[in-house]
């Protein structure tokens, strides 16, 4: 049985930047930086505590670049990426999502483009939103809030079309 949904909704600043930061969260080169300045940052601690005398200008700059790091990547960097994406009216107008087994059709006034299950690696799930992982482009995904759904079951039947489709590919 096919089934079809259509969904509504305008982007805004903050929808670009929450889904940045998400989407950095869910990769995995990520996450083993983030384990990596962890261990720079706790080794540099461990030294600094340790040893007792006066901290060196090579200490310090162990201890402040990993947490400089961690600011920059997912408070700077998101929320400047999320303030040029406001400036472009191309990305903050209404978007209409038309999911089908066919794929996920997004038409806004400026372009339509057809998402084939095919070229989508996976669903990812967050309190407010849903991204698409690209399957051949690492680093690109697509966007869904939440408050695009008019009901629950609208959300559900979103949920079982992308279910379906996805593991099937």
């Amino acid at each position: 049985m096919s089934q079809s949904l259509t969904m509504r909704y305008t982007p805004n600043q903050q929808d670009y930047a929450y889904v940045v930061r998400y989407f950095n969260l869910q990769r995995r080169g990520t996450k083993i930086s983030l384990v990596l300045l962890a261990l720079a940052f706790g080794l540099a601690l461990f030294v600094v505590a340790s040893k007792g005398s006066s901290v060196t200008v090579f200490e310090l700059i162990w201890l402040f670049l990993p947490p400089v790091f961690v600011i920059y990547a997912y408070f700077i960097q998101p929320a400047s990426l999320a303030k040029k994406a406001a400036q472009n009216e191309k990305l903050v107008t209404e978007a209409t999502w038309e999911v089908s087994d066919a794929g996920v059709q997004i038409t806004s006034r400026f372009n339509s483009t057809l998402l084939e299950w095919g070229n989508i690696n996976k669903l990812v799930t967050s309190k407010d939103y849903y991204l698409l992982l690209s399957k051949t482009n690492k680093n690109a995904f697509r966007f869904l809030p939440r408050r695009a759904f008019n009901s629950p079951q609208e959300e559900e039947l979103f949920l079982d079309v992308v279910e379906r489709n996805i593991s099937r590919v």
